[in-house]
């Protein structure tokens, strides 16, 4: 039975919203384990709860993923598989040597693989040598899942085999960010006067990094804020890019932007109550799972075209808009167009609900059973 499996899932790091799925696809298979590089990166600020890991697991290196021999995680990865020696090889991308040494495993002891992939082609600039070694590496794998409608054309075109590739959809806990929000919007008011913000605000959570194109998203603002000063713009987040943002605020004598520092899951729904509309301007994102968190708390949304969820989340015109990063002035007249009444906030925020409600862990765990099932031959 299918059920009996072994599963094994080879991850990078322990991500937060991720654990929710795996504690789904846990529900289903039982002998499931999950071997994670490490616990996180030197770049990341995540508060890791291991005790919500719910499902067996294992790290295996203590360092930070960026510090971890690539020799070593091959040897080590080979070393785990002999010992769990599943039937069923789930790999989280291609570029570590975990995932190389997952999938010589697999077909040196005739086991199936199952690609698991975010990437996008117009993620970054492709270089032919690169995407012949992806092209080995997929066409080598059983069966696929990806997040979206962007990543499956990109892995297509990497030869995946259309009729074993499937759309997982990206996840979050929407019931979470749903019901923290709405305990703090009923008394909105009085939070914006103890975060001193304006009683509208546009939203922006993410690194600072010059990929998340933040310094676009300002000069769009300081258009808004110039015609319109009943408007804020809340950046919640910190990175490499912080003093430029703040620099670039203060050059241009920008009104009314927040900068409240990196925030943890739990202090989120403080900001996305605070706020109106959300954005996300990215030059570069695999998916974009704030975007998840956002519609989730009933917000509309204006989401870049480079960002992998884009097709599968946003319907423009009914819950927000897509827009092209590079355009100095799309963004700012969608902005102008909210600002100035001309769309119905609260009705794309409700439609947003809707379509967000679609992407959950229990859903993704029952495609990913689907494809496992697909791996294995036994549809």
């Amino acid at each position: 039975m299918l059920e009996n499996k072994k599963i094994v899932v080879l991850h990078n790091i322990i991500a937060p919203y991720k654990t929710l799925l795996f504690n789904a696809l846990y529900d289903i298979f039982p002998d499931l384990k999950v071997l994670y590089i490490s616990k996180t990166e030197n770049r990341r600020e995540w508060d890791i709860k291991t005790d919500e890991l719910k499902f067996p697991h294992e790290i295996m290196f203590e360092s930070p993923l960026d510090e971890v021999p690539a020799v070593s995680l091959f040897r080590y990865t080979w070393t785990s598989l002999n010992v769990l020696n599943p039937d069923v090889l789930i790999i989280d991308g291609y570029i570590y040597a975990s995932s190389w040494a997952g999938l010589f495993w697999a077909k040196v002891n005739k086991r199936k693989v199952i690609l698991w992939s975010s990437s996008n082609e117009d993620d970054h600039d492709r270089m032919f040598y690169k995407e012949s070694v992806k092209k080995f590496f997929v066409k080598k794998c059983d069966a696929y899942n990806v997040y979206g409608t962007k990543s499956r054309a990109y892995l297509q075109k990497l030869g995946a085999n259309s009729n074993k590739l499937t759309i997982v959809g990206n996840n979050t806990d929407n019931a979470f960010y749903y019901s923290e929000t709405m305990k703090l919007r009923n008394d909105r008011a009085a939070l914006c006067k103890k975060l001193n913000v304006p009683g509208k605000n546009f939203l922006y959570i993410g690194r600072f990094s010059s990929e998340k194109n933040i310094l676009h998203l300002l000069d769009a603002y300081r258009r808004i804020a110039e015609r319109n000063n009943k408007w804020g713009l809340i950046l919640v987040g910190s990175g490499p890019q912080k003093k430029e943002i703040e620099d670039y605020t203060q050059k241009h004598r920008i009104k009314n932007v927040s900068l409240p520092g990196f925030k943890q899951k739990i202090d989120i729904p403080e900001y996305l109550a605070l706020s109106d509309v959300f954005i996300l301007p990215s030059r570069s994102e695999p998916w974009g799972i704030v975007v998840n968190e956002a519609m989730a708390a009933g917000l509309p949304v204006l989401v870049s075209k480079k960002c992998g969820c884009y097709p599968d989340l946003v319907k423009d015109g009914e819950n927000g808009f897509a827009f092209d990063p590079f355009d100095k002035d799309e963004l700012f007249n969608l902005m102008k167009k909210i600002v100035e009444g001309k769309t119905d906030i609260e009705e794309m925020g409700r439609r947003s609900l809707e379509i967000v409600s679609n992407f959950t862990p229990e859903k993704a765990a029952g495609i990913i059973s689907g494809t496992i099932r697909c791996a294995l031959n036994e549809v």
